[in-house]
């Protein structure tokens, strides 16, 4: 099975969530990108990680719109590219992405659904000029770390070493504060609040093998989309 077939079939057992909108299409197969995409020699850049549905990108984004005066950073993330770490891997062959590819497959096979929800703000990197800015999660986070760890052994067959630092899932939300603003406070994190409706909850129901792109919007391509047990059943 090519890199390609991945995608094909991993994108069509997704077809029925409504997820699957927010993944690249594979009906452009034709197109120069793709077709660029199966060639083993072109290096990618690879993480693995779990996607937002649709609805919770829309919750977040409209939320997100209506922050950013008290919270200045200068760069937001685009809705499409909010998602759940679960291990970041780095360069790679287009032929590495495959074979990793079919034992995520393998392992989201035998997963079941949990679920998760965003809740409060927080930040990474120096207290007066933040780097990161993130929505903390809530939920199943016993089944997140054991998921996570599951896919931390499959990649590290594959050559990718585990992450030394412990996990701390989270939704990347903007990146790089203006200092121009003034030093950052940590009250304006109180300040800012809960979304209207509330932190959105979502279940997860798959896991999704990103590849990078740097300067583009949204930045991470799917490459494959691998359907939890209950998934595979409907």
């Amino acid at each position: 099975m090519t890199l390609l077939d991945t995608i094909g079939e991993s994108s069509t057992n997704a077809a029925n969530s409504e997820k699957s909108n927010t993944l690249s299409s594979t009906n452009a197969s034709s197109s120069t990108n793709n077709s660029s995409s199966t060639n083993a020699s072109e290096t990618y850049r690879l993480f693995v990680g779990i996607q937002l549905p649709q609805d919770v990108q829309r919750e977040l984004e409209i939320w997100k719109d209506s922050i950013q005066n008290v919270l200045p950073f200068q760069k937001w993330t685009h809705p499409q590219d909010v998602h759940v770490t679960l291990s970041f891997l780095g360069d790679a062959s287009a032929e590495t992405a495959e074979a990793l590819a079919a034992d995520l497959r393998q392992l989201a096979a035998a997963a079941l659904p949990l679920t998760l929800h965003a809740e409060g703000l927080g930040v990474f990197g120096p207290p007066a000029a933040p780097s990161i800015l993130w929505a903390g999660l809530a939920g199943d986070l016993d089944a997140l770390a054991a998921l996570q760890r599951e896919v931390a052994g499959v990649c590290a067959r594959h050559g990718f070493p585990a992450e030394a630092r412990a996990y701390r899932p989270h939704l990347t939300l903007a990146r790089r504060y203006r200092t121009a603003a003034g030093p950052f406070k940590r009250s304006a994190l109180a300040a800012v609040g809960a979304p209207t409706g509330g932190w959105p909850a979502w279940q997860v129901e798959d896991i999704v093998l990103y590849r990078s792109h740097l300067g583009r919007q949204p930045a991470y391509e799917p490459l494959g989309v691998f359907p939890f047990e209950e998934q595979q059943a409907t």
